[in-house]
């Protein structure tokens, strides 16, 4: 027996599923074959992928039981909605479980690429079945219901699953904090979203001042694309789909340049508006893979940087490179832990010199810089020497380096280590 509470999640899919299939169909308007929207399809994939396997049969049922009461009253017949649910939902189903057993994770552009094999696979798949159904059943031409049918669900895919995944916890995105400049710059073009579109689809301010109408649609495009970069994924989906909602409602309302398109041509408005916006959720999709492709980045190589630091640390190791031309050392290792000293006086060359001791300064120079077999297959001995704290002590220390050299000869790179002995740096911090 399933339990109550495995049944609520279901249970949600299912009323988002009968929902948005509703409305689905009241932008549509009557048809006969298939409607040039179908948001469902979004909400079967995302329920999907956000669900695990074991748990998709009281998932696909309730879907299934949806579908059919909605069927049911627009009063269809019952065995039809039944083949209809077989068809998208099952195919649905098959392709979200291939992609799954995929060996990539389902993050950052690895999510871009399995939500689009999943979206194309399915919607073309499904379209298969049901323009050949229709043709078989009612004469209808395969190809444009093919193509209406497939890029419907497509859209509908494109259009939902990144707003359900992203707001889900799912991991398309990372989740983080946002700087209070980022969130006001996000703030202030998710906003200009709204604007534009209403200036592309519901004003009259852009053929008056300009003397343009399609090309104020772009302006939207550039502002999800801001918002994306500055808000991540979540606030890119939902920048696409108050978009969609804005768009649809004037396209249904017989408003926007795509209405105007149509009267040009034969072309269907709904089905131009449905590229427009898979366009929008593609472009918003890339983008915010992109930041947490980079973002991954970053933390992979703060996370190593403080492995390595620690490391360091706890073997008392300090690792170097001196630029011989610019007589800089950039260093790693925790130095204020291990010397007590800020890094920032242990960045040129001669200021690390000052705090070697007066007798082993001008050895640990040659060694460095005048060195003319530190690129000799010989392995370089380890040098022990002192350094002079701040209060007079001496911390002993070994030096381990190589150099790196041009093949005339010149030096081009010194790398090493300091290696500090365990007893006196205890008793020179002791003693500080």
């Amino acid at each position: 027996m399933v339990k109550s509470n495995n049944l609520t999640a279901p249970l949600l899919w299912a009323a988002l599923y009968f929902v948005f299939g509703f409305v689905s169909h009241a932008l549509n308007g009557s048809f006969v074959a298939t409607g040039y929207i179908w948001l469902p399809a979004g909400i079967t994939v995302s329920a999907l992928l956000l669900t695990p396997t074991a748990r998709w049969f009281p998932l696909l049922v309730l879907l299934f039981a949806a579908q059919i009461f909605l069927g049911w009253l627009e009063h269809r017949e019952l065995w039809r909605m039944a083949l209809f649910c077989l068809d998208e939902i099952g195919v649905a189903a098959v392709a979200v479980w291939l992609v799954r057993r995929a060996p990539f994770p389902m993050e950052g552009l690895y999510f871009v690429r399995g939500l689009l094999m999943v979206g194309v696979g399915a919607s073309v798949v499904s379209g298969l079945f049901g323009a050949g159904w229709f043709a078989i059943t009612q004469g209808t031409s395969f190809w444009p219901t093919l193509r209406v049918w497939a890029l419907s669900d497509l859209v509908g895919i494109l259009i939902m699953t990144p707003v359900l995944a992203s707001w889900s916890q799912f991991r398309a995105t990372r989740s983080g904090g946002i700087a209070r400049t980022e969130f006001l710059l996000g703030l202030a073009s998710f906003v200009a979203v709204i604007a534009t579109a209403y200036l592309a689809f519901d004003s009259d301010l852009d053929r008056i001042i300009f003397d343009i109408d399609f090309s104020t649609t772009y302006l939207p495009l550039f502002f999800i694309a801001l918002v994306a970069l500055l808000w991540g994924g979540r606030g890119g989906a939902l920048s696409v789909a108050v978009l969609s909602l804005m768009a649809f409602v004037y396209n249904s309302l017989g408003r926007g340049p795509f209405v105007e398109l149509v009267r040009l041509n034969s072309s269907n408005a709904l089905l131009e508006l449905q590229i427009y916006l898979a366009v929008a959720s593609l472009l918003s999709l890339l983008i915010s893979a992109l930041k947490t492709t980079r973002e991954q980045l970053h933390e992979d190589v703060a996370r190593w940087k403080s492995n390595v630091e620690l490391a360091l640390t706890v073997s008392r190791q300090l690792v170097y490179s001196i630029d011989p031309a610019k007589k800089t050392v950039a260093w790693s290792g925790d130095i204020t832990a291990l010397l007590g000293l800020s890094p920032d006086k242990l960045t040129a060359l001669d200021e690390v010199l000052k705090l070697v001791h007066p007798l082993d300064q001008h050895r640990l120079r040659q060694r460095w810089l005048e060195d003319e077999n530190g690129d000799s297959d010989e392995a370089r001995e380890d040098m022990p020497f002192r350094l002079q704290l701040a209060d007079g002590r001496s911390i002993g220390a070994t030096d381990m380096s190589r150099s790196l050299r041009d093949p005339d000869g010149s030096l081009v790179m010194v790398a090493g280590t300091w290696h500090f002995n365990g007893a006196d740096l205890a008793q020179g911090r002791g003693e500080k």
